[in-house]
Protein backbone atom coordinates (compact mmCIF):
# COMPACT_ATOMS: atom_id res chain seq x y z
CA UNK A 1 0.00 0.00 0.00
CA UNK A 2 0.96 3.63 -0.85
CA UNK A 3 2.95 5.11 2.48
CA UNK A 4 3.12 8.53 0.56
CA UNK A 5 -0.49 8.73 0.64
CA UNK A 6 -2.01 7.00 3.97
CA UNK A 7 -5.81 6.81 4.91
CA UNK A 8 -7.75 7.09 8.10
CA UNK A 9 -7.89 3.48 9.89
CA UNK A 10 -11.61 3.36 10.59
CA UNK A 11 -10.95 0.68 13.32
CA UNK A 12 -8.18 -0.46 16.01
CA UNK A 13 -9.29 -4.30 15.26
CA UNK A 14 -9.15 -4.69 18.57
CA UNK A 15 -12.62 -3.30 19.45
CA UNK A 16 -11.47 -1.37 22.50
CA UNK A 17 -14.08 1.00 21.47
CA UNK A 18 -16.40 -1.63 22.18
CA UNK A 19 -15.29 -2.14 25.83
CA UNK A 20 -15.55 1.31 26.41
CA UNK A 21 -19.34 2.01 26.04
CA UNK A 22 -21.60 2.35 29.15
CA UNK A 23 -23.92 -0.51 29.61
CA UNK A 24 -26.87 0.28 27.64
CA UNK A 25 -24.79 1.00 24.50
CA UNK A 26 -22.76 -2.42 25.04
CA UNK A 27 -25.74 -4.15 25.12
CA UNK A 28 -27.34 -2.47 21.64
CA UNK A 29 -23.91 -3.06 20.07
CA UNK A 30 -23.82 -6.51 21.33
CA UNK A 31 -27.34 -7.29 19.73
CA UNK A 32 -26.34 -5.18 16.38
CA UNK A 33 -23.40 -7.33 15.90
CA UNK A 34 -25.63 -10.28 16.86
CA UNK A 35 -27.92 -9.65 13.60
CA UNK A 36 -25.11 -8.34 11.25
CA UNK A 37 -24.94 -10.94 8.47
CA UNK A 38 -21.22 -13.14 8.20
CA UNK A 39 -21.24 -13.35 4.53
CA UNK A 40 -21.80 -11.91 1.14
CA UNK A 41 -24.77 -14.17 0.46
CA UNK A 42 -26.68 -13.52 3.85
CA UNK A 43 -26.11 -9.87 3.34
CA UNK A 44 -27.82 -9.56 -0.26
CA UNK A 45 -28.37 -5.60 -0.89
CA UNK A 46 -27.35 -4.75 2.25
CA UNK A 47 -23.59 -6.04 1.83
CA UNK A 48 -21.90 -2.29 1.48
CA UNK A 49 -23.50 -1.54 4.97
CA UNK A 50 -22.97 -4.85 6.77
CA UNK A 51 -19.20 -4.06 5.28
CA UNK A 52 -18.99 -1.04 6.54
CA UNK A 53 -19.93 -1.99 10.37
CA UNK A 54 -17.70 -5.24 10.19
CA UNK A 55 -14.71 -2.82 9.20
CA UNK A 56 -15.35 -1.27 12.87
CA UNK A 57 -15.61 -4.44 14.83
CA UNK A 58 -13.82 -7.02 13.22
CA UNK A 59 -11.40 -6.21 9.82
CA UNK A 60 -10.70 -10.03 9.20
CA UNK A 61 -14.38 -10.54 8.77
CA UNK A 62 -14.88 -7.68 6.31
CA UNK A 63 -11.43 -9.00 4.62
CA UNK A 64 -13.72 -12.21 4.29
CA UNK A 65 -16.72 -10.13 2.88
CA UNK A 66 -14.13 -8.22 0.33
CA UNK A 67 -13.49 -11.26 -1.50
CA UNK A 68 -16.94 -12.96 -1.07
CA UNK A 69 -18.39 -9.44 -3.04
CA UNK A 70 -15.17 -9.75 -5.34
CA UNK A 71 -15.82 -13.49 -5.95
CA UNK A 72 -19.44 -12.37 -7.48
CA UNK A 73 -18.08 -10.67 -10.14
CA UNK A 74 -19.15 -11.84 -13.73
CA UNK A 75 -16.64 -12.03 -16.69
CA UNK A 76 -16.95 -8.09 -17.22
CA UNK A 77 -16.82 -6.93 -13.86
CA UNK A 78 -20.14 -6.86 -12.87
CA UNK A 79 -20.74 -7.13 -8.89
CA UNK A 80 -23.84 -8.26 -7.18
CA UNK A 81 -24.95 -5.71 -5.46
CA UNK A 82 -23.44 -3.15 -7.48
CA UNK A 83 -22.36 0.00 -5.49
CA UNK A 84 -19.40 2.03 -6.75
CA UNK A 85 -17.91 1.57 -3.04
CA UNK A 86 -15.88 -1.56 -3.45
CA UNK A 87 -12.76 0.07 -3.43
CA UNK A 88 -13.50 2.59 -0.33
CA UNK A 89 -14.76 -0.13 1.78
CA UNK A 90 -11.41 -2.84 0.69
CA UNK A 91 -8.82 -0.05 1.16
CA UNK A 92 -10.36 0.86 4.69
CA UNK A 93 -10.27 -3.23 5.40
CA UNK A 94 -6.60 -2.99 4.45
CA UNK A 95 -6.11 -0.29 6.42
CA UNK A 96 -7.96 -1.95 9.41
CA UNK A 97 -6.14 -5.27 8.94
CA UNK A 98 -3.04 -5.98 11.29
CA UNK A 99 -1.13 -7.34 7.90
CA UNK A 100 -2.32 -5.91 4.81
CA UNK A 101 -0.14 -6.97 1.92
CA UNK A 102 -1.50 -10.53 1.54
CA UNK A 103 -5.04 -9.58 1.52
CA UNK A 104 -4.09 -6.61 -0.91
CA UNK A 105 -2.60 -8.80 -3.31
CA UNK A 106 -5.42 -11.12 -3.08
CA UNK A 107 -7.68 -8.43 -4.13
CA UNK A 108 -5.96 -6.42 -6.14
CA UNK A 109 -6.82 -8.10 -9.74
CA UNK A 110 -10.17 -8.09 -9.63
CA UNK A 111 -10.49 -5.51 -7.87
CA UNK A 112 -8.93 -3.77 -11.08
CA UNK A 113 -11.14 -5.75 -13.36
CA UNK A 114 -14.51 -4.42 -11.01
CA UNK A 115 -13.39 -0.39 -11.20
CA UNK A 116 -12.54 -0.69 -15.30
CA UNK A 117 -16.19 -2.12 -15.43
CA UNK A 118 -17.99 0.78 -13.01
CA UNK A 119 -16.52 3.09 -14.97
CA UNK A 120 -17.66 1.62 -18.08
CA UNK A 121 -21.00 0.97 -16.78
CA UNK A 122 -22.10 4.62 -15.54
CA UNK A 123 -20.72 5.87 -18.49
CA UNK A 124 -21.66 3.57 -21.57
CA UNK A 125 -21.65 6.33 -24.20
CA UNK A 126 -18.20 7.62 -22.78
CA UNK A 127 -19.35 11.36 -22.26
CA UNK A 128 -17.32 11.62 -18.99
CA UNK A 129 -20.75 12.45 -17.02
CA UNK A 130 -21.90 9.29 -15.20
CA UNK A 131 -25.14 8.27 -14.83
CA UNK A 132 -26.95 5.47 -12.86
CA UNK A 133 -28.56 2.93 -15.02
CA UNK A 134 -31.90 2.78 -13.04
CA UNK A 135 -33.57 3.76 -10.25
CA UNK A 136 -33.59 1.02 -8.26
CA UNK A 137 -30.08 1.02 -8.58
CA UNK A 138 -29.50 4.66 -7.63
CA UNK A 139 -28.51 5.72 -4.04
CA UNK A 140 -31.56 8.23 -4.19
CA UNK A 141 -33.86 6.38 -6.11
CA UNK A 142 -36.37 9.62 -6.34
CA UNK A 143 -33.49 11.68 -7.69
CA UNK A 144 -33.23 9.44 -10.77
CA UNK A 145 -34.12 9.95 -14.17
CA UNK A 146 -33.07 8.63 -17.55
CA UNK A 147 -30.27 10.91 -18.73
CA UNK A 148 -29.65 12.67 -15.48
CA UNK A 149 -26.62 13.54 -14.08
CA UNK A 150 -26.51 13.66 -9.74
CA UNK A 151 -23.01 14.58 -8.60
CA UNK A 152 -23.27 11.86 -6.27
CA UNK A 153 -22.06 9.24 -8.41
CA UNK A 154 -19.96 11.07 -9.51
CA UNK A 155 -18.25 11.71 -6.37
CA UNK A 156 -18.02 7.86 -5.96
CA UNK A 157 -16.45 7.01 -8.81
CA UNK A 158 -13.47 9.31 -8.06
CA UNK A 159 -13.18 8.18 -4.66
CA UNK A 160 -13.20 4.76 -6.21
CA UNK A 161 -10.77 5.51 -8.29
CA UNK A 162 -8.31 6.95 -5.56
CA UNK A 163 -9.15 4.61 -3.09
CA UNK A 164 -7.76 2.01 -6.13
CA UNK A 165 -4.37 4.36 -7.20
CA UNK A 166 -3.42 4.04 -3.23
CA UNK A 167 -3.68 0.10 -2.87
CA UNK A 168 -1.98 -0.65 -6.28
CA UNK A 169 0.85 1.44 -5.18
CA UNK A 170 2.29 2.07 -8.53
CA UNK A 171 2.51 -1.72 -9.39
CA UNK A 172 4.21 -2.56 -12.38
CA UNK A 173 1.44 -5.34 -13.39
CA UNK A 174 -1.57 -2.99 -12.51
CA UNK A 175 0.28 0.22 -14.71
CA UNK A 176 -2.71 0.17 -17.09
CA UNK A 177 -5.59 -0.48 -14.43
CA UNK A 178 -3.43 2.32 -12.72
CA UNK A 179 -3.07 4.99 -15.84
CA UNK A 180 -7.39 4.48 -16.75
CA UNK A 181 -8.12 5.23 -12.78
CA UNK A 182 -5.69 8.37 -12.89
CA UNK A 183 -7.42 9.66 -15.87
CA UNK A 184 -10.73 8.83 -15.12
CA UNK A 185 -10.68 10.54 -11.29
CA UNK A 186 -8.93 14.05 -12.92
CA UNK A 187 -12.06 13.68 -15.69
CA UNK A 188 -14.50 13.38 -13.06
CA UNK A 189 -12.76 16.10 -10.43
CA UNK A 190 -12.73 18.89 -13.39
CA UNK A 191 -16.06 18.18 -13.61
CA UNK A 192 -17.23 18.42 -10.52
CA UNK A 193 -15.02 21.66 -9.56
CA UNK A 194 -15.58 23.95 -12.84
CA UNK A 195 -19.15 22.67 -14.27
CA UNK A 196 -21.71 21.64 -11.23
CA UNK A 197 -20.27 23.78 -8.13
CA UNK A 198 -22.35 27.16 -7.49
CA UNK A 199 -20.17 28.73 -4.97
CA UNK A 200 -22.98 31.50 -4.65
CA UNK A 201 -25.70 29.15 -3.33
CA UNK A 202 -23.04 26.30 -1.91
CA UNK A 203 -24.70 24.02 -3.73
CA UNK A 204 -23.73 21.46 -6.60
CA UNK A 205 -25.87 21.19 -9.72
CA UNK A 206 -27.97 18.27 -11.53
CA UNK A 207 -28.18 18.30 -14.99
CA UNK A 208 -30.33 16.64 -17.29
CA UNK A 209 -30.30 16.34 -21.04
CA UNK A 210 -31.36 19.05 -23.41
CA UNK A 211 -32.61 21.01 -19.90
CA UNK A 212 -30.21 23.78 -18.16
CA UNK A 213 -28.25 22.40 -14.76
CA UNK A 214 -30.16 23.46 -12.14
CA UNK A 215 -29.29 23.45 -7.90
CA UNK A 216 -29.28 20.13 -6.42
CA UNK A 217 -30.68 20.06 -3.02
CA UNK A 218 -31.74 16.83 -2.60
CA UNK A 219 -29.54 13.95 -0.82
CA UNK A 220 -27.34 13.83 -4.25
CA UNK A 221 -25.86 17.37 -3.57
CA UNK A 222 -24.51 16.58 -0.10
CA UNK A 223 -22.33 13.81 -1.52
CA UNK A 224 -19.14 15.95 -2.29
CA UNK A 225 -18.47 16.57 1.36
CA UNK A 226 -16.83 13.05 1.01
CA UNK A 227 -15.29 13.58 -2.19
CA UNK A 228 -11.46 13.82 -1.73
CA UNK A 229 -11.08 16.44 -4.22
CA UNK A 230 -13.45 18.93 -2.47
CA UNK A 231 -12.19 22.46 -1.94
CA UNK A 232 -12.44 23.92 1.61
CA UNK A 233 -14.94 26.39 0.19
CA UNK A 234 -17.01 23.98 -1.05
CA UNK A 235 -16.65 22.02 2.15
CA UNK A 236 -17.44 25.12 4.17
CA UNK A 237 -20.55 25.56 1.88
CA UNK A 238 -21.91 22.03 2.17
CA UNK A 239 -21.70 21.66 6.56
CA UNK A 240 -23.25 25.40 6.63
CA UNK A 241 -26.35 23.59 5.16
CA UNK A 242 -26.13 20.61 7.47
CA UNK A 243 -29.00 21.18 9.18
CA UNK A 244 -30.87 20.61 6.18
CA UNK A 245 -29.90 16.97 6.18
CA UNK A 246 -33.27 15.14 7.06
CA UNK A 247 -33.13 11.21 7.36
CA UNK A 248 -36.54 11.16 6.07
CA UNK A 249 -35.48 12.79 2.74
CA UNK A 250 -32.96 9.80 2.61
CA UNK A 251 -33.44 6.49 1.58
CA UNK A 252 -31.90 4.34 4.46
CA UNK A 253 -28.96 2.48 1.72
CA UNK A 254 -28.06 6.00 0.96
CA UNK A 255 -28.21 7.39 4.98
CA UNK A 256 -26.10 4.43 6.06
CA UNK A 257 -23.33 5.00 3.39
CA UNK A 258 -23.08 7.89 3.35
CA UNK A 259 -22.48 8.15 7.03
CA UNK A 260 -19.84 5.19 6.76
CA UNK A 261 -17.67 7.12 4.34
CA UNK A 262 -18.22 10.51 6.14
CA UNK A 263 -16.37 8.91 8.90
CA UNK A 264 -12.37 9.36 7.26
CA UNK A 265 -13.83 13.46 6.96
CA UNK A 266 -13.70 16.44 9.22
CA UNK A 267 -17.33 17.01 8.82
CA UNK A 268 -17.94 16.71 12.62
CA UNK A 269 -21.40 19.06 12.53
CA UNK A 270 -22.30 16.28 9.82
CA UNK A 271 -21.65 13.43 11.60
CA UNK A 272 -23.25 14.91 14.85
CA UNK A 273 -26.49 16.15 12.56
CA UNK A 274 -26.37 12.60 11.38
CA UNK A 275 -26.11 10.81 14.70
CA UNK A 276 -29.31 13.59 16.03
CA UNK A 277 -31.46 12.66 13.13
CA UNK A 278 -31.20 8.98 13.26
CA UNK A 279 -32.12 6.19 10.93
CA UNK A 280 -34.43 7.07 8.40
CA UNK A 281 -37.47 4.42 8.53
CA UNK A 282 -38.09 1.56 6.07
CA UNK A 283 -34.46 -0.10 6.95
CA UNK A 284 -34.16 -3.61 6.86
CA UNK A 285 -32.71 -5.49 10.23
CA UNK A 286 -29.43 -5.74 8.55
CA UNK A 287 -29.79 -2.02 7.88
CA UNK A 288 -30.15 -1.11 11.50
CA UNK A 289 -27.60 -3.21 12.94
CA UNK A 290 -24.92 -1.71 10.92
CA UNK A 291 -26.36 1.78 11.58
CA UNK A 292 -26.28 0.82 15.13
CA UNK A 293 -22.86 -0.16 15.29
CA UNK A 294 -21.81 2.97 12.65
CA UNK A 295 -23.49 5.33 14.86
CA UNK A 296 -21.81 4.03 18.01
CA UNK A 297 -18.36 3.62 16.96
CA UNK A 298 -18.05 6.99 15.08
CA UNK A 299 -16.03 8.76 17.66
CA UNK A 300 -13.27 6.09 17.73
CA UNK A 301 -13.40 5.63 14.19
CA UNK A 302 -12.80 9.53 13.64
CA UNK A 303 -10.52 10.12 16.82
CA UNK A 304 -8.18 7.12 15.12
CA UNK A 305 -8.33 8.72 11.88
CA UNK A 306 -7.16 12.46 12.87
CA UNK A 307 -4.50 11.22 15.17
CA UNK A 308 -3.20 8.70 13.14
CA UNK A 309 -3.07 10.65 9.72
CA UNK A 310 -1.85 14.49 10.10
CA UNK A 311 -1.46 14.82 6.23
CA UNK A 312 -4.66 13.58 5.45
CA UNK A 313 -6.04 16.27 7.96
CA UNK A 314 -3.90 18.58 6.68
CA UNK A 315 -5.43 18.57 2.90
CA UNK A 316 -9.23 17.93 4.10
CA UNK A 317 -8.55 21.15 6.27
CA UNK A 318 -6.04 23.01 3.90
CA UNK A 319 -8.06 23.26 0.60
CA UNK A 320 -6.98 20.11 -0.42
CA UNK A 321 -3.51 20.39 -1.08
CA UNK A 322 -1.62 17.31 -2.56
CA UNK A 323 -4.83 15.08 -3.55
CA UNK A 324 -6.52 18.44 -4.39
CA UNK A 325 -3.08 19.04 -6.49
CA UNK A 326 -3.14 15.56 -8.15
CA UNK A 327 -6.72 15.56 -9.00
CA UNK A 328 -6.34 19.30 -10.92
CA UNK A 329 -6.01 18.98 -14.42
CA UNK A 330 -7.31 22.62 -15.21
CA UNK A 331 -10.08 23.58 -14.11
CA UNK A 332 -12.26 24.51 -17.37
CA UNK A 333 -15.92 23.90 -18.08
CA UNK A 334 -15.34 20.97 -21.03
CA UNK A 335 -12.23 19.40 -19.68
CA UNK A 336 -13.82 15.60 -20.14
CA UNK A 337 -11.15 15.24 -22.77
CA UNK A 338 -7.96 16.17 -20.69
CA UNK A 339 -5.50 13.54 -20.62
CA UNK A 340 -7.82 10.50 -22.13
CA UNK A 341 -5.86 7.68 -20.43
CA UNK A 342 -2.95 7.61 -22.89
CA UNK A 343 -1.83 8.75 -26.43
CA UNK A 344 -4.04 6.31 -28.20
CA UNK A 345 -3.55 3.78 -25.59
CA UNK A 346 -0.31 3.22 -27.02
CA UNK A 347 2.19 1.91 -24.15
CA UNK A 348 2.55 -1.25 -23.24
CA UNK A 349 2.14 -1.57 -19.08
CA UNK A 350 4.17 -3.99 -18.59
CA UNK A 351 6.99 -2.57 -20.54
CA UNK A 352 7.43 1.74 -18.96
CA UNK A 353 10.85 2.89 -18.59
CA UNK A 354 12.44 4.03 -15.56
CA UNK A 355 12.24 7.45 -16.84
CA UNK A 356 8.71 7.48 -17.46
CA UNK A 357 7.99 5.48 -14.48
CA UNK A 358 9.41 8.22 -12.28
CA UNK A 359 7.92 10.82 -14.21
CA UNK A 360 4.41 8.74 -13.27
CA UNK A 361 5.56 8.85 -9.45
CA UNK A 362 6.30 12.76 -9.56
CA UNK A 363 2.90 13.27 -11.04
CA UNK A 364 1.03 11.79 -8.45
CA UNK A 365 2.80 13.57 -5.81
CA UNK A 366 1.94 16.67 -7.20
CA UNK A 367 5.57 17.68 -8.29
CA UNK A 368 4.55 18.44 -12.19
CA UNK A 369 7.45 20.77 -12.69
CA UNK A 370 9.44 17.80 -11.85
CA UNK A 371 7.20 15.10 -14.30
CA UNK A 372 6.99 17.81 -17.50
CA UNK A 373 11.11 17.59 -16.70
CA UNK A 374 11.35 13.64 -16.55
CA UNK A 375 8.97 13.73 -19.93
CA UNK A 376 11.00 16.06 -21.75
CA UNK A 377 14.32 14.04 -21.08
CA UNK A 378 12.77 10.92 -22.13
CA UNK A 379 10.83 12.61 -25.71
CA UNK A 380 14.73 13.23 -26.15
CA UNK A 381 15.43 9.13 -26.11
CA UNK A 382 12.50 8.01 -28.51
CA UNK A 383 9.11 7.87 -28.77
CA UNK A 384 8.58 11.72 -29.24
CA UNK A 385 4.98 12.59 -29.83
CA UNK A 386 4.22 10.37 -26.91
CA UNK A 387 6.01 11.78 -24.27
CA UNK A 388 5.24 15.35 -25.41
CA UNK A 389 1.80 14.28 -25.07
CA UNK A 390 2.36 13.41 -21.76
CA UNK A 391 4.69 16.46 -20.32
CA UNK A 392 1.90 18.56 -22.32
CA UNK A 393 -0.43 16.93 -19.19
CA UNK A 394 1.97 18.07 -16.42
CA UNK A 395 1.98 21.80 -18.50
CA UNK A 396 -1.98 21.73 -17.96
CA UNK A 397 -1.24 20.85 -14.33
CA UNK A 398 0.86 24.13 -14.23
CA UNK A 399 -1.30 26.46 -15.91
CA UNK A 400 1.39 26.99 -18.64
CA UNK A 401 -1.32 26.82 -21.39
CA UNK A 402 0.57 28.66 -24.28
CA UNK A 403 3.26 25.74 -23.44
CA UNK A 404 0.79 22.73 -23.58
CA UNK A 405 -0.58 24.56 -26.89
CA UNK A 406 2.55 24.39 -28.29
CA UNK A 407 3.44 20.69 -27.67
CA UNK A 408 0.10 19.60 -28.98
CA UNK A 409 0.74 21.61 -32.09
CA UNK A 410 4.17 19.93 -32.59
CA UNK A 411 2.25 16.36 -32.08
CA UNK A 412 -0.16 17.08 -34.59
CA UNK A 413 2.41 18.69 -37.08
CA UNK A 414 3.57 15.12 -37.52
CA UNK A 415 0.88 13.60 -36.46
CA UNK A 416 -2.80 15.39 -37.55
CA UNK A 417 -5.17 12.68 -36.74
CA UNK A 418 -4.53 12.00 -33.18
CA UNK A 419 -7.46 12.47 -32.05
CA UNK A 420 -6.66 13.28 -28.20
CA UNK A 421 -4.02 15.89 -29.41
CA UNK A 422 -7.01 17.63 -30.75
CA UNK A 423 -9.05 17.52 -27.73
CA UNK A 424 -6.60 18.82 -25.48
CA UNK A 425 -5.36 21.47 -28.04
CA UNK A 426 -9.08 23.13 -27.56
CA UNK A 427 -8.68 22.99 -23.88
CA UNK A 428 -5.12 24.58 -23.63
CA UNK A 429 -6.40 27.38 -26.28
CA UNK A 430 -9.81 28.16 -23.90
CA UNK A 431 -7.89 28.25 -21.02
CA UNK A 432 -6.34 30.95 -22.43
CA UNK A 433 -9.60 32.58 -23.18
CA UNK A 434 -9.38 32.14 -26.81
CA UNK A 435 -13.39 30.31 -26.29
CA UNK A 436 -14.54 31.31 -30.11
CA UNK A 437 -11.40 29.22 -31.52
CA UNK A 438 -11.75 26.33 -28.73
CA UNK A 439 -15.33 25.74 -30.04
CA UNK A 440 -14.41 25.31 -33.32
CA UNK A 441 -10.99 22.81 -32.59
CA UNK A 442 -13.93 21.24 -30.84
CA UNK A 443 -16.44 21.13 -33.52
CA UNK A 444 -13.44 19.68 -35.56
CA UNK A 445 -12.95 16.95 -33.80
CA UNK A 446 -16.77 16.10 -33.67
CA UNK A 447 -16.75 16.70 -37.21
CA UNK A 448 -13.74 14.71 -38.56
CA UNK A 449 -13.73 11.52 -40.70
CA UNK A 450 -12.24 9.61 -38.14
CA UNK A 451 -15.01 10.83 -35.89
CA UNK A 452 -17.00 7.45 -36.72
CA UNK A 453 -14.32 5.16 -35.64
CA UNK A 454 -14.10 6.86 -32.16
CA UNK A 455 -18.09 8.06 -31.15
CA UNK A 456 -17.15 8.29 -27.28
CA UNK A 457 -14.78 10.65 -28.55
CA UNK A 458 -17.08 12.93 -30.93
CA UNK A 459 -19.67 12.62 -28.28
CA UNK A 460 -17.38 14.80 -25.96
CA UNK A 461 -16.03 16.80 -28.21
CA UNK A 462 -19.61 18.02 -29.46
CA UNK A 463 -20.77 18.19 -25.73
CA UNK A 464 -17.45 20.75 -25.16
CA UNK A 465 -18.21 22.59 -28.54
CA UNK A 466 -22.08 22.99 -27.27
CA UNK A 467 -20.90 24.39 -24.02
CA UNK A 468 -18.29 26.69 -25.07
CA UNK A 469 -21.14 28.04 -27.54
CA UNK A 470 -23.54 28.66 -24.60
CA UNK A 471 -21.05 30.62 -22.72
CA UNK A 472 -19.90 32.82 -25.74
CA UNK A 473 -23.94 33.31 -25.63
CA UNK A 474 -23.94 34.39 -22.16
CA UNK A 475 -20.67 36.58 -22.79
CA UNK A 476 -22.81 38.05 -25.56
CA UNK A 477 -25.88 39.15 -23.48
Amino acid sequence: MNSKAPRAPVAAGNRSWLDDLPAKAASAAAAARAALPTTAGAAGPDLPAVLAAWILIDPAQAAQLVEEWLATADAAGNLTPPCPVVCQLAERTAEALADPDGFAARILPPLAKVLAREFDRYDERGTGLPRWPTAAEALVPAEFAPGRFTVDLAVLLSNEAAAFLRLADSRADLARALDIAEGEQRELDDWLKATFWDEETSTFHRHDEGRTSVPDRSPCGFFPLIWEGRTEAMATGLRARAPELRAAAWPPRAWIAFFALLLNAPHNSVVAQMRREGLPPGASPAETAAWTLLALGSDAARAGYLEAIPPAARWLDGNGRRLARAAFAGGAALLAALLIWSFGHREKSEALGDGERRARLACEDGEHARAAALYGQAAQRGETAYFRYRQAGEWLHLAEYAAAEAAYREILASRPDAPNARMNLALAVLKQGRRAEARDLYRAVAEAAEAAALPDLAARARLAAELVERQLALDRE
